[in-house]
């Protein structure tokens, strides 16, 4: 038998303690008495010798329960338990683009709400993968690590916006930087990025990060999320966002850098100004590729014995409780028999 927290098992010497310390003090309280002196029982019926000792009776049910307990504390294990376990070599890193015009409403409600909106979609089919999530415009960085845990992701989609990030604009460069750095080295991985943008790259610098990209086998699928109609883009101060000469900034769908970053890396592109089956898209271009396997493996573990002294434990602690718990006695008719 071995025990998942045996550093828990010194706590034993706190009963074995206080059981000696309430030994010694019942033996002291019966010496005290005085021993020219008998103990009688008062009744309706006069005074009769007491058949009990002066001491009490040990708490053996309280300590043995304490006792026991503490052993289930440090989780005591035997038995050999084998287990399947699934690992899944699929990676996906999601990017959403928080540049200022991810705030312009040519796509209902917002683009950055529609982009939001794409991600819980396919949070909601993914079944195992590792799933992280990027933050970028005019700089980058990694907000959720690669994990199969998806509700952490959840939680920090909706305060994403654009002020959470310190600098304004989009540059692809950072983004595919911080991606290589967010998946894992691990050996026939597949490693799919997800790009959600409205495509309005600043410069050219992100076709130097294509080759190492590739070599890393990650598939680029790009979304762009807005229309060629376009739309004015929301001010901090409540108006709209004007170029040097003080004209309003009108925001259009740019796809030319989405879909060359797709091709280049095998990935797809699609358009998200309507609704788009995100995770039928992803699926489509696993099916192109190296299929996403999924690795079983035995793992072989101790079975958790706790409760074995946990049910025992609780019956010795109720069963103390019930023996030492005070009863008031019933009121007795103390009154003189009469003489017969």
């Amino acid at each position: 038998m071995t025990f998942a927290s045996p550093h828990l098992l010194w706590l034993l010497v706190l009963p074995a303690v206080l059981a000696v310390a309430d030994g010694l003090r019942r033996t002291a309280a019966a010496a005290e008495s005085w021993p020219g002196i008998r103990r009688l029982w008062a009744g309706p019926g006069g005074l009769a010798p007491s058949h009990h000792s002066a001491r009490a009776p040990m708490r053996w049910r309280l300590w043995c329960g304490l006792a026991l307990l503490i052993v289930a504390l440090a989780r005591p294990q035997w038995g050999k338990i084998e287990e399947r376990v699934f690992d899944q070599s699929r990676e996906v890193l999601l990017a959403l683009d928080l540049s200022r015009s991810m705030l312009a409403a040519d796509v209902k409600p917002t683009r950055l709400e529609r982009a939001r909106l794409l991600v819980e979609s396919l949070l909601d089919r993914l079944k195992g993968e590792r799933v992280g999530l990027l933050v970028f415009s005019g700089t980058a960085f990694l907000q959720c690590p690669l994990s199969p845990d998806y509700e952490v992701l959840r939680e920090f989609l909706p305060a994403l916006d654009p002020d959470y990030l310190p600098e304004g604009g989009t540059d692809y460069a950072r983004l595919l930087k911080a991606a290589l750095e967010a998946f894992s080295n691990e050996a026939g991985a597949d490693r799919y990025l997800i790009v959600l943008s409205d495509g309005e790259a600043l410069t050219e610098d992100w076709r130097s990060q294509l080759e190492t990209i590739k070599q890393r086998g990650i598939r680029v699928i790009t979304l762009g999320v807005g229309t060629e109609a376009g739309s004015v883009i929301p001010g901090k101060d409540g108006g709209f966002v004007k170029d040097e000469r003080g004209a309003v900034v009108m925001s259009k769908l740019n796809p030319t850098t989405l879909k060359q970053l797709a091709s280049a890396t095998g990935g797809a592109y699609a358009e998200a100004s309507g609704w788009l089956d995100l995770p039928a898209l992803l699926q489509q271009t696993v099916e192109r590729g190296k299929q996403g396997a999924l690795s079983e493996r035995k793992s072989i573990r101790l079975g958790e014995r706790f409760q074995w002294f946990l049910a025992p434990a609780l019956l010795l602690l109720l069963w103390s409780y019930w023996h030492e718990f005070p009863i008031t006695p019933k009121p007795r008719d103390l009154r003189r028999h009469r003489a017969a």
